[in-house]
């Protein structure tokens, strides 16, 4: 068969217009709605939106748009297929993939060395037809759909690019059954786009995607932070009284108060918490604070307010004192003042993790092969220190809540969201490290997390919408540093 490609002109417009993809292909935006935008898109910029009708020999049997600007200062934004299309009277008749093939050829002749294209996960009949044609998932998702990529020149290999990063080889993924790695950002134009790669269980074919679940370590802490000030802004906790009393067996003597605990200044030891196998049997926050689990009892060994001195137990002991104030646990409070008015779907301090969501979260590390196959984590009761599940898209909308918050007020207070993110002793507000960055042209808010066998990184802009979040499941030393680098690079370019 012979396949051309036409440019739209009055002459064929309106019987491109009149076709149509069967029913059961949602995925397809219509015709008229992609000429439209074209339209709108050459008025902007001429030249960049090429709509063409797909032409078998004179037969007309489909349509299909590209996005062409060599001039795009992103390589990976010059060439794309914006719409691709098959009558659903012509389709299974091989016009899809001869097709491809043609343009394919178009972007070739044209100068392209890649070509991009996206499309929704679910479209499993178009994956299927791209994957024919050569392209291959880049593992980020943009708008909801998958992102695929096709090399035109030299071998057809994927060049993993996330905001100028190569992450596979940063964090060392290394195929389909290594350790995954899961990002999210929000970037200064306010495109949101998230990466996946690896696998989400070591050993198994298992992809990441970006609704699994992995452990957040220490940024457990800042989410308890927002929680307990979001009763601060209510009036209904005290965030500078005393509250040895609330907790007298665990302070010998006061004063003790939120304020000092969550800013790590109140100079207690315990500095972080290994976790349980998943099958432990339940411990309360008095027997982990008494030291009947696997941590030395809580105890005051610096001069309270006189130093910042990192500690979990503090953290701890801050929860067991906000949980019997209020009456509520802290599972309940975060789901009722943070996940709820935010439209969390995936994050809570699920300890255990509820079974239903087993089958979409990560293990850490080879905890699956080493302790337990149908439960590859470890089970934390240190809620407020340790014991957030997330996702990385989850903890970007957080970011920006809490930036937004920082600047006019919102989710917080402004006066609270200034406080919280005002550094009190070595860069070190409430729950939450603080930043300048030269001539403070931005300023940058966050917090790193290390539970066994997950890593995370969470940074914020407090000036701008802008906020990366990076989770993978394993803990060396070199994947921490190779974590904070990515996450510092993919925020810095995200912020340009």
């Amino acid at each position: 068969m012979n396949i051309r490609l036409m440019p739209i002109n009055d002459d064929n417009r309106d019987a491109v217009l009149s076709l149509s993809v069967r029913e059961d292909q949602p995925f397809v935006a219509p015709n008229d709605v992609s000429l439209r935008q074209a339209d709108e898109a050459n008025a902007e910029q001429p030249g960049v939106a090429r709509p063409f009708a797909i032409y078998a020999d004179e037969k007309l049997v489909g349509f299909c748009m590209f996005a062409f600007d060599p001039e795009e200062e992103d390589e990976d934004d010059r060439y794309w297929l914006w719409r691709f299309m098959i009558d659903k009277n012509e389709q299974d008749k091989g016009y899809g993939q001869a097709a491809l093939r043609e343009i394919i050829q178009y972007f070739r002749d044209n100068g392209a060395d890649r070509l991009f294209l996206s499309t929704e996960p679910e479209n499993e009949r178009g994956l299927h037809i791209y994957h024919k044609a050569g392209f291959r998932e880049t593992g980020i998702i943009e708008d909801d759909e998958a992102v695929m990529m096709r090399m035109l020149k030299g071998p057809n290999r994927m060049v993993k690019n996330f905001y100028g990063v190569d992450v596979d080889q940063a964090m060392r993924i290394r195929g389909k059954r290594g350790y995954g790695v899961s990002i999210a950002v929000q970037d200064g134009d306010g495109d949101f786009l998230t990466y996946c790669s690896g696998s989400g269980r070591y050993g198994e074919d298992y992809p990441v995607n970006p609704d699994m679940l992995f452990q957040a370590g220490s940024v457990s802490k800042p989410m308890f932070a927002l929680t307990l000030l979001r009763y601060v802004d209510k009036g209904k906790i005290d965030l500078d009284a005393d509250i040895s009393g609330v907790v007298p067996e665990f302070v010998k003597k006061g004063p003790v108060t939120f304020a000092a605990l969550l800013s790590h200044t109140a100079g207690y030891n315990v500095h972080g918490f290994p976790g349980y196998p998943a099958n432990h049997e339940p411990l309360s926050l008095e027997d982990v604070l008494d030291g009947k689990g696997n941590t030395p009892r809580l105890r005051r060994i610096r001069p309270y307010g006189k130093q910042h001195m990192y500690s979990g137990g503090g953290i701890t002991l801050a929860q067991l004192a906000f949980e019997r104030i209020t009456g509520t646990t802290l599972r309940e409070a975060f789901k009722k003042e943070v996940a709820e008015p935010l439209e969390l779907k995936r994050t809570g301090f699920f300890q255990p993790l509820d079974e239903e969501l087993v089958a979409n979260a990560a293990f850490g590390f080879r905890l699956a092969q080493k302790e337990d196959p149908a439960h590859g984590y470890h089970y934390y009761p240190e809620h407020a220190a340790a014991g957030l599940w997330t996702t990385p898209t989850e903890l970007v909308k957080i970011g920006i809540a809490l930036s937004r918050s920082y600047r006019r007020g919102g989710f917080l207070k402004k006066k609270m969201a200034r406080r919280m993110m005002t550094p009190i002793m070595d860069d070190y507000g409430l729950c939450l490290n603080v930043w300048e960055s030269e001539a403070r042209k931005d300023s940058v808010a966050g917090h790193g997390g290390e539970n066994w066998g997950f890593l995370t990184s969470w940074v914020f802009s407090r000036k701008k919408d802008i906020c990366v979040a990076v989770m993978y499941n394993n803990v060396t030393e070199a994947a921490d540093k190779a974590m904070d680098d990515i996450a510092c690079e993919i925020y810095r370019n995200a912020k340009d």
